[in-house]
């Protein structure tokens, strides 16, 4: 018979004493933690001058005030930071989870990015933040459902009092948002889970608020398309503009309609990781429409498509792969099943399979030849 020994393991610096002070402006108590673990993953940490030998060094926060807040960071932020970095020597402690892209979401992004938080860290918090399959991007809308050079609804011109507002929080992944004229905001599973669509808020509620929806949503994502790109968040800049892209199929009824230059301001486009925009620039140039475009003159019945785009599979009510029949096409639309989208007609160029390998290939020398600054 064989003996078996279960194996512990210490966390690391639980029997050392604390020996960094860490001080907050809303906490009467210091923080405690150790400096040697926290100077592996902070290069502010790693400079602070240190105290005399068996002294705890202090490290000093309460004027430290991040970007777009006006009073100094909380302690819980700092706690939230201390998980982190804990988290990737102590099995026993666990990094921060949201399902939001929330201000506290923000707070401590930009709060690691202040104290110069190492690359493994970041890594693992923007990895973990990606990873869950649920998050969602919190959009506040303020307007007053005002139309173009129209009165506030409900009357009463410009005296009638403002609507509350309207909080939203919109899954980036697995969602089709869709806006109709004087309807509610719906949504359309992707993959479609039934035949019908969800309602989202409905049009009584939605009424004051239609006309700043989309310009509320562009302003959120933008805010976020800005700060994950100025921190190098290439995972999460990659997901923020799988979302803008997955809620153009709607069309002329997408929540994102007319808010393009919002969406990528100069800000944006100055931030923008240069990996994501080498693969733009690669993608336009072996997949230009202005070179392979021909338009249908007249329309007519194709007899079969398969629907092999997840997003247009469930925006037509159907599985992926799915063999439409019927379809209509006409000049500039493609209708099946009594919806229909815009649609334009590419030959020549790459075949898609070819495409997206080369593409891979690429994007592949592009980050053996770079050091990893991005995460």
């Amino acid at each position: 018979m064989s003996l078996k020994r279960r194996r512990t393991e210490d966390a690391p610096f639980q029997d050392e004493p604390a020996d960094l002070i860490i001080i907050t402006t809303d906490s009467e108590q210091p923080i405690e933690a150790h400096l040697a673990g926290l100077r592996l993953f902070s290069r502010v940490v790693d400079d602070l001058p240190r105290a005399a030998s068996g002294g705890q060094t202090t490290w000093d926060l309460s004027k430290l005030v991040l970007e777009g807040q006006s009073s100094p960071v909380p302690s819980a932020v700092v706690r939230q930071w201390l998980d982190l970095v804990y988290s990737r020597v102590d099995a026993g402690r666990r990094a921060p989870k949201f399902t939001s892209l929330s201000e506290a979401a923000r707070s401590l992004l930009l709060f690691a990015d202040a104290v110069g938080t190492r690359a493994i860290a970041m890594k693992a918090l923007v990895e973990t933040l990606t990873a869950q399959p649920g998050l969602t991007l919190p959009v506040v809308v303020n307007g007053t459902g005002a139309g173009a050079g129209g009165p506030a609804a409900g009357g009463g011109g410009g005296n009638a009092a403002p609507p509350q507002p309207l909080q939203l929080e919109l899954a980036l992944r697995g969602k089709l948002y869709y806006l109709a004229q004087d309807g509610p905001l719906g949504a359309v599973d992707v993959p479609r889970a039934g035949a019908k669509a969800c309602l989202v808020v409905a049009a009584s509620e939605l009424a004051p608020h239609t006309a700043a929806l989309p310009g509320a949503v562009a302003g959120a994502l933008e805010g976020w398309l800005y700060l994950a790109g100025r921190l190098g968040l290439v995972a999460l800049v990659r997901l923020l503009l799988e979302f803008y892209k997955a809620q153009l199929v709607p069309a002329t009824i997408s929540l994102l309609n007319g808010v393009t230059l919002k969406v990528f301001s100069r800000r944006v486009l100055e931030c923008m990781p240069l990996e994501v925009m080498w693969e733009g620039f690669m993608r336009g140039c072996v997949c230009d429409a202005s070179m392979s475009q021909v338009d249908v003159v007249d329309g007519g019945t194709i007899p079969k498509v398969a629907l092999t785009a997840p997003h247009v599979a469930a925006w037509y009510s159907s599985k992926l792969d799915h063999t439409a029949v019927d379809i209509k096409l006409a000049a500039t639309t493609f209708a099946y099943n009594g919806t229909s989208l815009p649609a334009w007609l590419s030959v020549g160029g790459l075949p898609p399979p070819v495409l997206q390998a080369e593409l891979a290939e690429a994007m592949q020398r592009l980050e053996e030849d770079e050091p990893d600054s991005t995460y």
